[in-house]
């Protein structure tokens, strides 16, 4: 019991912590050029980014890249989704991360931190939901397969730019 006690308490003082504005996120190393340090998918995202310095704007260049990537996944799910399984749960789920997307990139305009963590944790959400579905579904395309996984990384790699946005 105390053991649960504590980890509430734990995760109540992060809760708190970010919403009343202390940088809970990993700083920015002074002197550090490279946004992209930060991200699990370095060589993708700084091809993505591509030497954009200012964090803000490289998060935003970073998200509006997913956006277009996830239009043209859902493009290619949409000849699928009448048979049913994985492309089908990808479609409706791209919809839901294009709407989350485009929620982060007024989020960034707003300095709103807070929120745009937020929107981008529910796409990645969404881009995990997708893969899991296309994990289970034996007719899946390969093709489509390592477009979903890319979208995937593009997402966790927005997520760790949205970190060094200031709040």
């Amino acid at each position: 019991m105390s053991t649960n006690l504590h980890l509430a308490t734990v995760v109540l003082f992060f809760l708190t912590a970010s919403q009343s504005g202390i940088a809970m996120a990993r700083p920015m190393v002074p002197g550090a050029r490279d946004p992209c340090a930060v991200s699990d998918f370095k060589v993708l995202c700084r091809s993505v980014v591509k030497g954009q310095k200012n964090v803000n704007a490289a998060t935003e260049v970073s998200i509006r890249e997913l956006m277009k990537r996830t239009i043209k996944a859902k493009q290619a799910a949409a000849t699928g989704r009448k048979s049913g399984g994985g492309l089908k749960t990808c479609f409706s789920n791209y919809d839901n991360a294009l709407e989350n997307l485009q929620k982060a990139l007024n989020n960034i305009k707003e300095n709103d931190g807070f929120s745009l963590n937020i929107n981008l944790s529910a796409s990645l959400t969404q881009f995990d939901t997708c893969s899991d579905a296309m994990g289970g579904d034996k007719a899946s395309n390969t093709v489509f397969a390592k477009s979903t996984s890319t979208l995937h990384e593009m997402a966790d790699n927005c997520l760790a730019l949205s970190t060094l946005v200031k709040q």
